[in-house]
């Protein structure tokens, strides 16, 4: 294993923890902080991969939870966003592909800014599981080991939030 792969690991393993714990918080500013360190940590993982959809991919997410992190605030409020970095994940699957697996970081994303964009956690969590099937996937052809294990993880992690926030919203009823 080369340097780089062991350095790619160390940022995987470490985007790991922030990943299990993403979905535990309950407001999505919360969750934006966490996903913002996430893709930095990803980014990284992925460059020294060589894999550069999932690098590319997850700079555009950083750029994303910044702009849904402000969108409060004008120009940032704007729902023009949710289209420009639905087509910034579709420009960077087609300039960085390398095959039909190229493409999933890119829908994993869209998704994600659909999810992040109508600000409910319980419809984030829900796609969060099809995320982590298509990045699982990805994380397969690109050689990513602690992709696969944080996907893993991540899907247990989202699993448990549905069914913990499930039952307190029954108990509150």
């Amino acid at each position: 294993m080369t340097l780089a792969q062991i350095a790619a690991q160390v940022f995987g393993a470490v985007g790991i923890l922030v990943f299990i714990l993403l979905y535990q918080f309950n407001n999505m500013k919360s969750v934006l902080k966490a996903k913002m360190c996430m893709d930095v940590l990803w980014a990284a993982h992925y460059l020294l991969l060589g894999a550069y959809s999932g690098f590319a991919t997850n700079m555009i997410c950083l750029g994303r939870e910044l702009v849904f992190f402000n969108n409060d605030k004008k120009p940032f409020n704007s729902k023009a966003w949710l289209w420009i970095f639905i087509a910034f994940n579709l420009i960077s699957a087609i300039l960085t592909r390398k095959g039909y697996y190229s493409v999933f970081p890119a829908l994993a994303a869209s998704l994600a800014t659909v999810s992040f964009h109508q600000k409910n956690i319980t419809v984030a969590r829900i796609i969060g599981i099809t995320n982590n099937i298509l990045m699982f996937t990805y994380d397969i052809f690109v050689g990513s080991y602690m992709g696969l294990v944080g996907e893993t993880l991540a899907f247990i992690s989202v699993v448990i939030a549905i069914f913990r926030n499930a039952r307190k919203s029954k108990n509150a009823a």
